[in-house]
């Protein structure tokens, strides 16, 4: 990704602040890692610092730059999979019109993310299980995105 992202902080070990800064101001984004039950996977979760300290993952900031911010995003996944090489990460929409967003993001930018990571999602099953496979650019019904670092 050849845009420049925003500078960051991380906070704790699993938690990295930075600010977006477009049409509607400055807009504090938060990235944090948190524990899953299997201890080789952790979940990923983004969105806007609300006053009480919480994260909002389901706001819309419209701030136009959203390039940017997935330019920080993408720098954050890299600091931490440096940090943590043996965890693969895993993220979802808060909706199904964000997986959609997460989905077209990791199709326009898979050659420059699989250098580095190999990227699997899940997808949902006859049986109405769900298993993980390997990204395909072309599949539209994924319902989470791994990453690992190569």
């Amino acid at each position: 990704m050849s845009t420049e992202p925003y500078p960051y902080d991380r906070r704790h070990l699993t938690r990295y602040s930075f600010v977006s800064k477009g049409k509607r101001g400055a807009i504090v984004k938060i990235v944090e890692f948190s524990p899953t039950s299997n201890k080789q996977i952790i979940n990923m979760g983004f969105g806007d610092l609300m006053p009480d300290g919480s994260i909002d993952d389901e706001s819309n900031s419209n701030n136009n730059d959203l390039v940017k911010v997935m330019a920080t995003m993408i720098s954050i996944i890299k600091d931490f999979t440096n940090q943590y090489p043996s965890y693969k990460i895993v993220f979802t929409g808060s909706s199904q019109k964000r997986n959609i967003l997460y989905q077209r993001i990791l199709r326009n930018y898979y050659i420059e993310f699989s250098r580095d990571f190999t990227i699997t999602a899940l997808e949902p099953t006859a049986n109405g299980h769900y298993q993980e496979v390997p990204f395909d650019m072309e599949n539209k019904n994924y319902y989470a995105f791994f990453i690992k670092r190569k």
